[in-house]
């Protein structure tokens, strides 16, 4: 980030226009139970790793159609700059363990992963972490069970918390190598923190 202002434009490709949509898997983890992001030391908002403490996974939660949407927002402060990160998403499984693990996650702050579809025009940016410095905490947890619009299902919102943090940077990319990565090889590390 340079603090000097803007140091880059930005153009528009007819020929490869940018990818809209977000695919419908989500990862969460409780921040606490990740060791470490690695960060690339040119992109400083890219993450090139993402080490778990020993037993420690992410979980994945499927959604349907548009159930998983993500954004981050500005939000200027008196003495600092910061922005709001917020994941919806839906869960499908209203058994007894799937609601003790909803009512858990009220306790820790989590860290998530989304990403776009594999598209040229996302470049190295299909993957964005959201909470990696504040986490994400529970906003809305709610279910209606005869609710037609979600299926009964329930409806999640995380976000950065309104007190005691706030994210210093937009989400950060995950690539696995600035140069050589691939969209493959981002979602075949991913997929191993489920593990």
């Amino acid at each position: 980030m340079s603090c000097a202002g803007i140091f880059s434009g930005a153009t528009v490709s007819c020929s490869d226009p940018l990818a809209v949509g977000i695919e419908q898997r989500l990862f969460l983890a409780n921040l606490e139970d990740v060791a470490s992001f690695t960060f690339d030391g040119t992109e400083t908002n890219m993450v090139t790793a993402i080490t778990m403490k020993a037993t420690k996974t992410f979980f994945e939660f499927e959604g349907l159609k548009q159930s998983i949407s993500t954004q981050s927002e500005y939000m200027p402060k008196p003495y600092s700059v910061g922005y709001k990160h917020t994941v919806d998403f839906s869960v499908f499984n209203v058994t007894a363990e799937q609601r003790r693990n909803l009512e858990a996650m009220a306790f820790q702050p989590q860290v998530a992963i989304a990403y776009g579809p594999n598209d040229s025009s996302l470049g190295n940016a299909a993957f964005e972490i959201l909470g990696i410095n504040a986490g994400l905490e529970i906003v809305t947890n709610i279910r209606i069970p005869a609710d037609n619009e979600t299926g009964g299902a329930y409806r999640i919102q995380l976000a950065t918390p309104d007190a005691g943090g706030i994210e210093s940077q937009l989400p950060s990319v995950f690539w696995t190598d600035p140069s050589t990565g691939t969209y493959a090889s981002a979602l075949t590390a991913i997929e191993a923190l489920l593990v």
